[in-house]
């Protein structure tokens, strides 16, 4: 049995990857990976072949398209679309997800090779987080991922000490709706 403190701690606000900009974290990106609570797999639950698309709407609006195949990269194809929007006049990575009222954050980019976001949502003393390992390419190496991953224990994001799940990423077709 697992004891936990109630209420959970409260969602991190990271530092944000420097030089941020809409035109750098636009486009397709492929999902290595995640540390992600019970809440926050909702969506992601059995998901393989996980994609998101990021299309830049105006200066302060987002639509990311979540959109994975679930179980088995033949499986069923699922589609989730989140608006973000930022009061920033300047967007710095930091977005409001407005279904869910949950904080996104890209804490790290590399535009042309990898980013990370963190997703939180605290209610009813309860905190539901996601770590998402992203890439261009369905791979990333190791030793990426590795550096990656120090940043979630360097800022603290992981207050529930939960694994890193790889995510399935061969033999995936990904659907046109991916590649938008």
């Amino acid at each position: 049995i697992t004891v936990r403190a109630w209420p959970d701690p409260v969602c991190r606000t990271p530092p944000l990857a420097p030089g941020y900009t809409i035109d750098q974290y636009a486009g397709t990106w492929y999902e290595i990976g995640k540390i992600q609570t019970a809440g926050g797999a909702i969506f992601e639950k059995s998901c393989v072949c996980t994609s998101i698309h990021v299309a830049p709407i105006g200066d302060r609006k987002v639509i990311v398209t979540n959109t994975c195949n679930r179980e088995t990269p033949q499986g069923k194809l699922l589609i989730f679309n989140e608006t973000l929007t930022t009061d920033d006049v300047i967007p710095t990575g930091r977005y409001n997800e407005t279904f869910r009222s949950l904080a996104y954050n890209i804490i790290a980019l590399k535009s042309d090779e990898y980013s990370v976001e963190y997703d939180c949502m605290h209610t009813f003393g309860i905190t539901n987080y996601c770590v998402h390992i992203l890439s261009r390419k369905p791979t990333l190496s190791d030793d990426t991922v590795k550096m990656l991953l120090n940043l979630a224990v360097e800022y603290d994001l992981n207050t529930a000490k939960l694994e890193y799940e790889q995510t399935l990423q061969q033999g995936c077709t990904y659907g046109a709706n991916t590649l938008i």
